[in-house]
């Protein structure tokens, strides 16, 4: 056995390594729960690189401290407080040392290779040692009596920190057992680029949709459904796995390659800045309201987890919250634990999705002694019976004028009872608000619940807020819900309006799309609907409103001024992104409409090619075209005998119209050589190969004459 590399010791009745003291080409070593003590006989495995023990009464760690080779070390459960040893093994890349009796973190300041280091459940309290080991993305510190973590903020861009349980950490309060909604996908391992839930309905259901609105029990998910399922708080490491059974999914069947998703609705009576808590096994992410707020995608060694881990700080907003998780099974323990800091107020809801309240206004630009309407709409909700607010104004800025019930709740010939509320525009409120079907069935779908008629007083920005916001489901529960932000701008243009010029156009369109992403936007303006993000949902709402000009005369058209800014694969790229993250609300499916005719004023029915200009020219000139498939383009120029003159070839180019200076061909009237051309007759052929499908779908060619006058 001279020669053995690999030994695995499972619960055995071993007391002693003395045996296997002459393995000294061993190189991997694991002991689980043998009951030894004495780790001596390792001290001349100078070829050991990865040593794993876990329940051994392991004290003395001096035998490891000669082992330089050593890259992964997992002594866990064990009673080893000196951790000098280890000071110089500084090949170590992942450090496990949970369940010991540590205080003195200071041997590990020098381990600067290491990426991940667990030291949970142990009696450290100064972490400052541990500042200095900027490689790590994983580091464990719960159940410890650690009182300052400060000296590690350093570390918070790039390193996962596990702090919970600790003096200077929240407590964390009960678990969310649910019932929350399941569904289980195919996956390997979760990644911060894959939908899988998208991938695995083929696009009808998104990860994002889900953490918005939440899902309907029985929804499928490919071949799965998404099921209600209670998760135990504590006293398992598998409370996952063990939920499954319970429900009877088949997922649990698979021992790999799978991933779970769980949705659940949380009703706040107010908004509270609190911190979630939460404990995985394996990778997670974590979305709060359609944001993601937490991804760890690095599995955890010691996969085996019964509480909370961590903690990050978040808001619950007033009324229904949805939380999403993500959880990877890989090949160990499939646990998680997910609550709020002790002291958060929530319910779990019985209602499963999220209803969605928009609004809309009359005009798009208000200015002062405008009046206007403020329309408050539900969007596809369902078995609605009912709804109660108060509304809260600026009296210096707006006047409210008159308040009319919306006709949402009468659809289907129903009648209702509705109480239009007392106005007071001395304190800029008006409560009392509310309106009930009378019917033995809710309403579902879009349509508006209440209009509200305001005359604006002055210039500025100004926010209308629901408060006592409720809605009401047909069997009397509430329904998940939460207010619209409602903010209304008078005097000023409207925030779609970009570049302030009057007119939402493309020019606006380009304004935002160069900042998409961009931490520091090049025009503050471009954070259109100001949630601190320039992304797809400001592109949607400038795009909502494309055509649209503060002169109420004008008429309501996408203006083809500047198309030549912009490029068929840049809108279709933008429609796209659009359509992933489609809500389902009117301002997204008004502005992918709207994206969509912009779209068709570039792609011309038929590939032709255009008069060039000037014509006659000297000594340059511009040849337009125009494709209706994307096409291999070549144009080629020649005399009036047939000889070639110059060959231009233009590439592959996507359908599109080319009859701008800066997208049409371009001929210096040169010929191949550099020397300039004579005066005289040329023609110009354009040749296109095009493709669809990568598959040859036709040629194009036709010629055309200009003259070069000098």
């Amino acid at each position: 056995l001279i020669n053995l590399k690999i030994l695995n010791v499972y619960s055995n009745p071993i007391e002693s390594l003395t045996p296997i003291t002459g393995l000294s080409n061993l190189e991997h070593i694991t002991l689980i729960g043998d009951g030894i003590s004495d780790i001596s006989p390792l001290a001349g495995f100078i070829k050991l690189r990865h040593f794993l023990s876990w329940g051994n009464p392991i004290a003395d760690l001096s035998p490891l401290a000669g082992l330089t080779q050593l890259e992964f070390l997992d002594i866990c459960g064990s009673e080893a407080s000196d951790i000098s040893p280890l000071a110089k093994l500084t090949g170590l890349k992942e450090l496990y040392l949970v369940q010991n009796r540590i205080s003195d973190v200071s041997p590990l300041s020098g381990l600067t290779s290491l990426t991940r280091l667990s030291l949970g459940e142990n009696n450290i309290s100064n972490v400052s040692p541990l500042a200095g080991l900027t490689n790590l993305k994983w580091l464990g510190l719960h159940r410890n009596s650690i009182s300052d973590f400060s000296p590690l903020a350093v570390l918070l861009e790039t390193t996962t920190i596990s702090r919970a349980f600790n003096p200077g950490a929240p407590t964390g309060g009960p678990k969310i057992e649910g019932p929350w909604l399941w569904v289980t996908v195919p996956g390997e391992r979760l990644d911060d680029n894959t939908d899988l839930l998208a991938e695995a309905s083929a696009g009808t259901i998104t990860e994002q949709q889900v953490a918005t609105d939440g899902v309907i029990q029985g929804k499928s998910v490919g071949k799965n459904l998404w099921t209600h399922g209670k998760i135990a708080p504590s006293g398992s490491d598998k409370n996952i796995a063990l939920m499954l059974d319970e429900i009877g999914s088949e997922a649990n069947t698979d021992n790999t390659n799978r991933i779970i998703y769980g949705s659940v609705i949380l009703d706040s009576p107010d908004e509270q800045d609190t911190n979630l808590f939460f404990g995985c096994g394996g990778r997670v992410k974590i979305w709060l309201n359609g944001e993601l707020i937490y991804q760890s995608l690095v599995w955890r060694s010691r996969g085996q987890v019964w509480d909370y881990l961590n903690f990050l700080p978040v808001t619950l907003t007033q009324g229904a919250n949805v939380l999403l998780v993500a959880i990877d099974k890989g090949a160990g323990w499939w646990s998680a634990f997910f609550g709020f800091e002790e002291g958060s107020e929530y319910t779990v809801s019985t209602v499963s999705t999220k209803a969605r309240v928009g609004y809309a206004l009359s005009r798009s630009a208000i200015h002062v002694d405008d009046t206007f309407t403020l329309d408050l709409n539900a969007e596809e909700v369902t078995n609605l019976a009912g709804w109660q607010f108060d509304i809260a104004f600026d009296p210096t800025t707006l006047e409210a004028v008159e308040v009319n019930e919306g006709d949402f709740l009468k659809a289907e010939d129903g009648t209702t009872f509705f109480q239009g509320g007392t106005i007071d525009n001395t304190t800029g409120k008006i409560t009392g608000l509310s309106a009930a079907r009378i019917s033995e069935s809710g309403v579902s779908g879009t349509g508006t619940l209440l209009s509200v008629t305001f005359m604006a007083k002055a210039d500025g920005e100004t926010q209308v807020i629901l408060e006592n916001f409720e809605l009401g489901a047909i069997s009397g529960d509430a329904l998940p819900s939460a207010p619209p932000e409602i903010i209304i701008t008078v005097g000023g243009l409207p925030p779609w309006d970009v570049n302030q010029d009057g007119r939402v156009s493309v020019l606006d369109l380009i304004l935002v799309a160069k900042d998409l992403g961009a931490d520091t936007p090049t025009n503050l303006r471009t954070d259109v609907n100001r949630d601190g993000t320039i992304n797809i949902q400001d592109l949607i709402l400038v795009a909502q409103h494309l055509g649209e000009s503060t002169d109420a005369a004008a008429p309501s058209a996408i203006a083809i001024n500047d198309l030549d800014l912009l490029d068929p694969a840049m809108i279709q790229a933008w429609i796209t992104q659009a359509q992933i993250e489609d809500d389902g609300s009117i301002a997204f499916r008004q502005g992918i409409a709207n994206l969509e005719r912009l779209l068709a004023l570039f792609i011309p029915e038929e590939t032709a090619l255009l008069h060039n200009y000037p014509n006659p020219f000297n000594p340059e000139t511009w040849i337009p075209y125009q494709l209706a498939e994307p096409a291999e383009v070549t144009l080629t120029i020649h005399s009036v005998n047939g000889t070639v003159v110059r060959t231009l070839a233009l590439g592959q180019q996507p359908a599109g119209i080319y009859q701008t200076r800066t997208r049409a061909a371009y001929w210096d009237g040169k010929n191949e050589v550099g020397e300039s051309v004579a005066s005289g007759i040329y023609f110009y052929t354009l040749s296109t190969e095009s493709t669809r499908d990568s598959v040859t779908a036709g040629d194009f060619n036709a010629t055309r004459k200009m003259l070069i006058r000098k």
